[in-house]
């Protein structure tokens, strides 16, 4: 029965694992938007001028769409990005929490040193994707 329980525990785990994987990916995913709409502002924002009523940009706000100076929209995608950035460490962190206690319940000596010497902070969306794939 022990071992039913304990098996239970690592597959929870590891099933805990995976999830935060794709929470990673899709924070990696929209970050990416995020830096394509700040070079965009950045290019309207250069293209305009400041007096101009063209000084505005068009934010999609969920189920709608708001008018906005470019300025503020600048501001608030890179306010979402700075919440975003801090969302990646603090699942990165978890993930190697996690991948750690994995490994050591399933009492793999080698791979608990290997874990400890993985830095998640290096790994991209696309290398966490790619480990998802197999």
């Amino acid at each position: 029965m022990e071992h039913i329980e304990h098996q239970g525990r690592v597959e929870a785990l590891a099933e805990d694992i995976l999830t935060d994987k794709q929470l990673a990916i899709d924070y990696n995913r929209k970050q990416q938007e995020n830096r394509e709409a700040i070079r965009r502002l950045e290019e309207h924002a250069r293209n305009i001028r400041p007096s101009s009523r063209l000084a505005t940009s068009t934010v999609n706000m969920g189920d709608f769409f708001i008018v906005v100076p470019t300025k503020k929209a600048q501001d608030m995608v890179g306010g979402a990005q700075k919440e975003l950035e801090q969302a990646i460490q603090d699942v990165q962190q978890r993930l190697k929490k996690k991948v750690q206690l994995l490994n050591e319940l399933e009492g793999d000596k080698h791979m608990t040193a290997v874990a400890k010497s993985i830095s998640l902070r290096s790994t991209t969306g696309s290398d966490l994707y790619n480990m998802t794939e197999h």
